[in-house]
């Protein structure tokens, strides 16, 4: 595969290696080093996707077909940890799009893309930059709102939408946070390229992870998802951000999350469904209309389990009752088991015989060499097993094709936000998998 590192990205593996090693390398050996560690790179791949649990899931297409015409599919995005640029996440979507074969429908407004505090790579020209609706909360300033960008696609600019993706870049609920924590750093010592390298991971990274662990996310971090998943069906969220006023919504629609992301879309859901069913909501919550929608989720580097450490109230051995009450993960699995869905697919085939069976499916999409990804085990999601029959899971192992030395290093970046990226991921998106085999899967997404 081809390596995405440039050659002092190089020298930093060979610094770290040759660390490890005791020893320095004199010129020769080193330019020799560095030249191995090219050629290993090509040959360190997992070479097809591994399948756990059930090895067969749908496809996005299984809902653009001719029984959902007369509404768009709906693709909820969220992004995980970090810092990404607006309109990063642009390229992914508009290649979407592009394997149902559909146009970019011009937005109303467009906005050039901003820049934050922190330094983030600015993102290609792949759409046309919409204007995006700031998610208003009175526990954060303007300046820290999170945003959701809509795009429209159909089959030509005049015609209706057939495809909507919302994104919610939350990132300015903790860049400037995460800014202010780097600058206490400006005048300390030079450090190596690997600690640099660390340090900021630590900064930009694992802070929000660390907020999100602790009182900001009830109070700032939480309530942003919630008022964007009002946004999302088209209501009117109240000032906290945890109560929403709305008509009613029907696009069926479907959730991809990527890392921190996805713990935080679950754990937002997962509150709201709570709050609804001690009476403090007053209507229905937008957390179930929306799942009453949704029928497929794909999860990219999933944390549930490391993030639902954060819930503990006591050591679970010998308070089993404290890991069963704050699990977020089993909570939302279990409510969205005993959702009516409005529009299902069915999972019978023309052809097939037999009796249909409405499956809700969750997709864990996992790089074995990424570091901050775990497998969705049933165990966490502790349905009954009356209920399996209606959820199915499947953990996806493959790789992101990112520079490795093998059994030593794989670069961690790529590892764990390659998947965007991945052409065999965006297959499986659009077309599934069938038996552990991805199938053919030809660029109007049909099969």
């Amino acid at each position: 595969m081809p390596s995405r590192w440039s050659l002092a990205s190089l020298n930093a593996v060979y610094l770290r290696v040759t660390f490890l090693a005791g020893r320095r390398l004199d010129g020769t050996l080193r330019t020799a080093a560095l030249a191995a560690l090219s050629l290993l790179a090509a040959c360190s791949a997992l070479p097809t996707p591994v399948a756990f649990d059930e090895a067969s899931f749908k496809g996005m297409n299984a809902l653009v077909g001719s029984e959902a015409a007369a509404r768009p599919l709906h693709v909820l995005i969220i992004h995980g940890m970090g810092t990404p640029a607006p309109y990063e996440f642009e390229g992914f979507i508009g290649s979407l799009a592009d394997r149902f074969g559909l146009v970019q429908k011009p937005p109303p407004a467009t906005e050039p893309q901003p820049q934050g505090c922190y330094p983030a790579s600015p993102a290609r020209e792949a759409l046309i930059h919409p204007v995006p609706q700031p998610i208003p909360i009175d526990s954060a300033p303007e300046t820290a709102w999170a945003r959701l960008y809509t795009y429209d696609f159909a089959p030509g600019q005049n015609d209706p939408p057939k495809l909507r993706v919302s994104y919610l870049l939350w990132t300015p609920l903790t860049e400037s946070i995460k800014c202010d924590l780097a600058a206490k750093e400006k005048d300390v010592p030079r450090r190596q390229a690997f600690a640099d390298f660390a340090k900021d991971f630590i900064d930009d990274k694992l802070a929000d992870v660390v907020l999100y662990g602790g009182t900001y996310r009830e109070t700032v971090m939480r309530p942003s998802v919630q008022a964007a998943l009002c946004y999302i069906v088209g209501g009117k969220p109240t000032g906290e951000g945890k109560t929403c006023r709305h008509a009613g919504y029907s696009d069926r629609t479907v959730i991809i999350t990527h890392s921190l992301g996805g713990y935080m879309l679950m754990d937002a859901i997962d509150d709201e469904l709570r709050r609804e069913k001690v009476g403090a909501v007053p209507t229905i919550s937008a957390a179930r209309i929306i799942l009453e929608n949704t029928q497929f989720i794909y999860m990219m580097a999933n944390q549930l389990a490391l993030l639902d450490l954060t819930t503990l109230n006591g050591y679970p051995h010998w308070l089993k009752s404290s890991l069963a009450t704050g699990d977020i993960a089993e909570h939302f699995a279990r409510e969205w088991a005993s959702i009516k869905l409005k529009s299902p697919v069915r999972s019978l085939q023309p052809g097939q015989v037999g009796t249909e069976e409405t499956k809700r499916q969750i997709v864990a999409f996992s790089d074995p060499n990424d570091i901050l990804s775990w497998r969705v085990k049933r165990y966490d999601l502790q349905l009954p097993p009356s209920e399996w029959r209606s959820v199915k899971l499947t953990n996806v192992y493959l790789s992101n094709s990112e520079f490795s030395v093998p059994l030593l290093f794989s670069d961690p970046t790529i590892a764990h936000t390659g998947y965007f990226d991945n052409q065999t991921v965006m297959d499986m998106l659009v077309c599934g998998m069938d038996k552990g085999v991805v199938p053919a899967c030809p660029p109007n997404g049909t099969n």
